[in-house]
């Protein structure tokens, strides 16, 4: 019986390093020169100021080790498209006790925007039999989809961050005791700050910077506000003062003092 546990065990651990390198092929290890190729390539890495170069640098690294990258629709997946992908998440994680998205094991990119089946109700209790098309998609599990088209828009300077928006939901996910909300320490200036510029964008039809989309719940508008601090900061500023500092304090960045991105063409 004893020679059958011991056998048998084995086999166990055999499988399972069997099972870590399988897994280690499927996610490909970065180019030798994805340094280069990140500061030539993502416009927002320019955001970062040289002090936390490093820091971001290391998260990238990191990132594009962990993480697998699943191409959908016929898309083939790049380094390219990795490199971008996780320059733009990392941009969400430079504090010094950040974990780097750790719910997130692979990122799903499908050519263009794609359909979704949803099966929660809506405020009368119905479901919608109806695919929804989508740019983007957080999952709580273990997943972020995301529209390749819209990534290089984004890139290219678009108002729309999908990547930046998806991941922030990673982030506003990691506590389930609240919406809208990364983990900190003290709730209440960001509270304060984000309910009354939540209330603001859904008094107004046509606000100045922020997506409407962002008035449908706490959760839509942290992405909202997330991709805008980062794709019009400048605006974000000018026009909602309070709530920048607030996101520059936690993103560890301050985007409108750097000079503008040299957005792809």
């Amino acid at each position: 019986m004893a020679v059958l546990l011991a056998i048998a065990t084995l086999f166990a651990i055999v499988g399972f390093f069997l099972l870590q390198q399988r897994a280690a092929r499927r996610r490909r290890a970065p180019p030798a020169d994805w340094r280069e190729r990140l500061w030539r390539d993502v416009p927002q890495a320019a955001l970062v100021p040289p002090s936390l170069r490093g820091v971001y640098e290391r998260r990238i690294e990191k990132f594009l080790a962990d993480k697998r990258f699943i191409g959908c629709g016929g898309l083939i997946v790049d380094d390219d498209m990795r490199i971008a992908v996780a320059a733009l998440a990392c941009l969400l994680v430079l504090r010094d006790d950040e974990a780097l998205f750790p719910a997130v094991r692979s990122v799903l990119l499908y050519p263009d925007a794609f359909l979704v089946h949803h099966d929660e109700p809506d405020e009368f209790g119905l479901v919608d039999d109806e695919p929804v098309e989508q740019i983007g998609e957080s999952w709580q599990g273990d997943r972020v989809v995301l529209s390749w088209a819209d990534v290089e828009a984004a890139l290219a300077g678009d108002a729309v961050n999908v990547v930046v928006h998806e991941f922030a939901h990673q982030l506003d996910d990691a506590d389930p005791r609240t919406e809208g909300a990364p983990p900190l320490a003290d709730y209440t200036r960001w509270a304060t700050v984000m309910q009354r510029e939540f209330e603001r964008l859904q008094r107004h039809r046509r606000p100045p910077v922020f997506d409407p989309y962002g008035a449908d719940s706490p959760g839509e508008f942290f992405g909202v506000v997330s991709e805008a601090f980062i794709q019009r900061p400048r605006e974000t500023r000018r026009h909602h003062a309070e709530l920048y500092a607030l996101l520059a304090e936690y993103y560890r960045l301050d985007p409108a003092e750097q000079p503008p991105p040299p957005w792809r063409t």
